[in-house]
């Protein structure tokens, strides 16, 4: 009886790690040390040198896109970006893979993040799209100079889907913080929830601090966690929505209770037709971000000749030489 008791144990325990494994393996060993601080370089070479590799703990290698061992068509990205990386997710191909599991800052990138966990509560029905949220108080980033801000002070307000509008399209920061305080109370708690949803989604390398990305050292992400995270950010209606405007009348009210109209555009040059792009491409979801330590980078889910592909560049040159970089990586499509 004893031994069939503990062949019953044995099985149990077979079954339970089998399926934790398997199936249920959402709560992911972190990848890095939250608590390093990074020393922050931006001269070359010296900014790479500055962002240094680890192991990649937790990280499922098996089920990857990319192997994690060799890069893909490199050579051609190593002196303008910090990482870059097309795939093919129809075929499953790679084309290209530089540094896709290094460190990096990933700027505005982030609110695609935000976002999904914003779309996430609208679709529990905890938040209506068409709700009014009053921006309660004055939200500043005066230790940052430049941020996207939408000028909004206290008082004023807008729709919850006018907000995301703006977030998405306009980069605005302060909007952010508006929603970690909406949803979690607060910014930092809101945080908590981000990064616990990278685990779910087995994005193991990024850690989150803000909701918006502006810099801090303990804010990062890699182009392949990126890829991860447009694939999430494609599941939600909203998204895709939003990212399908070139243009769009973001509405409000101020503390006056006037309701204004603002005609406002996207920052992705390939949206706002800045950058004119050939009748087989179609841009999807998407999110540009641009701060002196990340460099100026994109992440889009696109469509090409009826297949669908990813691209995340993350570039240390300019806004020119990004999407020249990435109008050169199509080609690549197409052979």
């Amino acid at each position: 009886m004893k031994g069939i008791i503990y062949y019953l144990f044995v099985l149990t325990a077979v079954f339970f790690v089998c399926r934790h494994f398997i199936t249920d393996n959402k709560e992911y060993a972190d990848a890095y040390d939250n608590t390093e601080k990074v020393e922050a370089f931006y001269e070359g070479d010296d900014y790479m040198q500055g962002m240094p590799s680890y192991s990649l703990l937790g990280y499922q290698s098996k089920y990857a896109v990319a192997d994690r061992t060799q890069d893909t068509n490199a050579d051609r990205y190593k002196d303008n970006t910090f990482a870059a990386l097309f795939f093919n997710d129809t075929d499953r191909e790679v084309l290209v893979a530089h540094n896709v599991y290094r460190r990096i800052y990933p700027a505005s990138m982030t609110k695609l993040v935000t976002a999904i966990l914003v779309c996430e509560a609208v679709e529990r029905g905890d938040l209506n799209l068409d709700d009014y949220v009053l921006y309660s108080h004055d939200i500043n980033f005066d230790e940052y100079n430049g941020a996207m801000h939408s000028g909004f002070s206290e008082g004023y307000s807008a729709t919850l889907r006018n907000y995301m509008y703006a977030f998405m399209m306009c980069s605005f920061n302060d909007f952010g913080v508006l929603f970690g305080e909406l949803i979690a109370g607060n910014e930092a708690d809101f945080c908590n929830m981000m990064n616990q949803k990278m685990k779910e989604i087995g994005a193991t390398n990024c850690h989150f601090s803000n909701t918006h990305g502006l810099h801090l050292d303990d804010h990062y992400v890699t182009a392949y966690d990126m890829y991860l995270i447009l694939e999430e950010a494609s599941k939600h209606e909203l998204l895709s929505e939003i990212d399908g405007y070139s243009s769009y009348t973001f509405v409000y009210k101020d503390e006056n209770g006037d309701e204004w109209g603002w005609d406002i555009e996207p920052t992705n040059r390939f949206v706002n037709r800045d950058i004119s792009l050939p009748s087989n491409i179609k841009i999807k979801e998407w999110k540009t971000g641009t701060t002196g330590m990340a460099g100026y980078c994109l992440a889009m889910k696109i469509e090409i000749n009826e297949k669908d592909y990813t691209v995340v560049v993350a570039d240390n040159q300019s806004s020119d030489d990004l999407y020249n970089t990435i109008s050169a990586m199509f080609n690549l499509a197409n052979k």
